[in-house]
């Protein structure tokens, strides 16, 4: 039975390697963001080339998708960047980066919360309209023609 692996496992060597290119596409992300983060002191230990171009090793993407990750949570740059700091400052961080990491869940699960409730709507939306394509129902909820008022879809919390 093959044991769970964590998402940053195995990506510990060092050597440069990697354009910008070839991390944008491996990591699923644009060039550009790629030197967003780079620019922003995000990635520790990024080299360069003698003509100065950015070369990532495997330990530079498991940096740069923990700031991804971050970042697409809402974290702001700041924060990330506070938060590589005490990681490399090393042990003596953990209880602060741990308080950054169990707030920033809770931020994720509110607006995940928010997500649902949203996705509840378009559920309700999307039911609307296949009924209305198939000739179940006349249009009663288009604002320029409302002949009455669509029920109210606000999930309630």
């Amino acid at each position: 039975m093959k044991k769970d692996r964590h998402p940053f496992e195995g990506l510990t060597d060092t050597t440069p390697k990697y354009t910008v290119k070839e991390v944008a596409e491996k990591l699923g992300m644009t060039t550009y963001t790629v030197r967003y983060y780079d620019n922003a002191d995000l990635i520790p230990g990024v080299d360069r080339t003698a003509g100065n171009i950015r070369m990532f090793s495997d330990r530079n993407l498991a940096w740069l998708k923990l700031v991804h990750c971050l970042r697409m949570t809402g974290l702001p740059v700041d924060d990330v960047r506070k938060y590589i700091r005490m990681c490399l400052k090393g042990d003596s961080t953990i209880p602060e980066r741990a308080e950054l990491i169990f707030r920033q869940e809770k931020v994720l699960h509110e607006q995940l919360q928010v997500l649902n409730q949203q996705m509840e709507i378009l559920k309700y939306k999307k039911k609307y309209y296949q009924d209305l394509l198939a000739g179940k129902t006349q249009d009663h909820c288009n604002p320029g023609k409302i002949s009455r008022m669509e029920p109210d879809i606000t999930p309630k919390k």
